[in-house]
């Protein structure tokens, strides 16, 4: 779950040129959409995620107990209502009467505890685990009812079932003890699975008996896969392409300054975050002093300029200013003399390093080369297709990465899986969550007292220690939050996201699009 404050929303909206939606007309039913993503989707089971791109695409057909509004709130979504016992173990979840899976069986709530189970079982290996851990015990008390009981108190309970802990599908619908499924079970979403070609496209039909009467009002949605952005954009422009997501900041700009007409773009304003992640298990950046050298080669307001014309806010933390968990940092500016001196106190003064990237951020990556060049660091850029540059993440076989993120309404939702020790993962060469590698027993302490604790000061001053532990140890370099924009041909009418750029929600998003024919 994302909170995002209405100062800190203004705050970015205020960096980016004008956008103005006009009240629309009534919606009409029926037509095709055809949306144009970067990613394939990378499995049809419902309890793993590999990427964004899976929860995005998952949020059309899978739902989850609570959802997220807009802003980052919680919102119902199967749970119709909720209440926490007084000494916050015990939370009691009423499940909506009369939702329908897509295979025509009714939702109850034995179907959520078999889910939430599922998630808890370690053979599983569902991303639920991480998020479940303190659960204690889950009781069905009647056919709508379910409680969970958490060891200790937790604070961001609610936004670990607003991250999808666990989709809800039909009870022994997935098997145990392996993460392929060959068909997508049945969800409650707005649209109904109807194909899967990998690398070319994903296709839904409109959900008759959704649970909200009203919507959908598309017929279908075919979810193609196209990874250049270019390549989307004209597509785009040729009627090929309904609306697509990730289009290049080249691109948006002739959108909003008239020059492409019959397109409109609506931004995800905290959509893109770049941070640079060190390898800090081998050399060379197990040493500190090398992470930091890069840390002060690096001048961030360039970077926007050259590799998002102009587009987006410096940062050098996880939180950028405005956010309720932004920490007060000493701020690392680019400094030439500093990273000379830095490199000499390292034996490296003649530095030479690798950075790990995905094809299609080319712009970006020239940008740090000549940065890093001019400050004495020799860069070499190591360019991938998106699924060999995730399979060399999880092995952890680069120097330096260009990665991503998003903003987290709760510094758990990030500070525990990716900085956290998980040193198994690592030597397995199976980095999910964390990484760089990093492991530091302090932060893991401070995490599991920041966890127990619901008085938000506290939390507050707890974290920042760990901000500053992160700061100074730099495992990765925070650089930039960036919108990323939708755009879309005018017949396109209703369409709305969130900060993140969802594909869809409860309130908002493709459930909610209407063709204008």
């Amino acid at each position: 779950m994302k909170k995002y404050s209405v100062c800190f929303i203004g705050a970015f909206l205020l960096g980016l040129p004008l956008l103005i939606w006009a009240q629309e007309a009534a919606p009409k039913r029926g037509g095709k959409l055809t949306f144009g993503i970067e990613r394939d989707i990378s499995t049809m089971n419902p309890f793993v995620r590999l990427s964004s791109t899976d929860r995005y695409v998952r949020g059309l057909f899978y739902e989850a107990l609570i959802d997220e509004d807009r802003k980052g709130a919680p919102i119902p979504a199967l749970a119709e209502s909720w209440s926490i016992s007084k000494d916050g173990l015990t939370y009691s979840f009423k499940i909506r009467r009369g939702v329908k899976f897509h295979n025509g069986a009714e939702l109850t709530a034995e179907d959520v505890k078999w889910c939430a189970d599922y998630a808890m079982d370690p053979k599983n290996g569902s991303d639920g685990l991480t998020y479940l851990r303190e659960v204690k015990a889950i009781t069905v008390t009647d056919r709508y009812t379910i409680e969970f009981t958490l060891r200790e108190p937790n604070a961001v309970f609610l936004s670990y079932l607003a991250l999808r802990a666990f989709a809800v599908v039909p009870k022994g619908s997935v098997s145990s003890g392996t993460d392929r499924v060959d068909t997508f079970p049945p969800g409650t979403g707005p649209f109904v699975f109807k194909e899967w070609r990998k690398l070319g496209h994903v296709t839904f039909a409109r959900n008759k008996d959704y649970w909200q009467k009203d919507i959908p009002y598309l017929d279908e949605v075919m979810v193609k896969v196209a990874e250049e952005p270019s390549v989307r954009f004209t597509a785009l422009r040729a009627g090929d392409l309904d609306m697509i997501e990730r289009t290049p900041y080249a691109h948006v700009a002739n959108v909003q300054n008239g020059s492409v007409r019959g397109v409109k773009a609506t931004p995800a304003p905290f959509g893109g975050f770049r941070r640079i992640i060190f390898n800090v298990v081998e050399a060379p950046f197990n040493n500190p002093k090398l992470r930091q050298a890069v840390a002060y080669a690096i001048d961030r307001k360039q970077f926007i300029q050259g590799g998002f014309w102009g587009y987006g806010h410096v940062t050098q933390q996880r939180f950028p200013q405005g956010s309720p968990w932004h920490f007060k940092l000493p701020e690392r500016e680019r400094n030439p003399a500093t990273v000379k001196a830095l490199l000499k106190e390292a034996g490296a003064p003649d530095l030479e390093i690798e950075l790990l990237a995905r094809r299609g951020v080319e712009d970006e990556q020239q940008v740090l080369q000549q940065q890093l060049s001019t400050a004495g660091i020799k860069l070499k850029l190591v360019v991938l297709e998106g699924a060999t540059y995730r399979e060399q993440q999880r092995a952890g076989n680069f120097q330096m990465i260009l990665y991503g993120g998003d903003i987290p309404s709760d510094p758990d939702d990030v500070y525990f899986p990716e900085y956290g020790c998980d040193e198994k993962s690592i030597q397995a060469k199976k980095r999910a969550n964390n990484v760089s590698g990093y492991c530091n027993k302090e932060i893991d302490r401070l995490l599991v007292e920041a966890r127990k604790i619901t008085e938000q000061k506290k939390r507050y001053e707890l974290y920042a220690k760990v901000a500053r532990i992160l700061h100074d140890d730099t495992p990765e370099l925070p650089l930039v939050y960036v919108p990323r924009f939708f755009t879309y041909n005018d017949k396109v009418k209703g369409f709305s996201t969130d900060g993140d750029g969802r594909f869809n929600s409860v309130s908002f998003g493709l459930s909610r699009v209407w063709i204008d024919r």
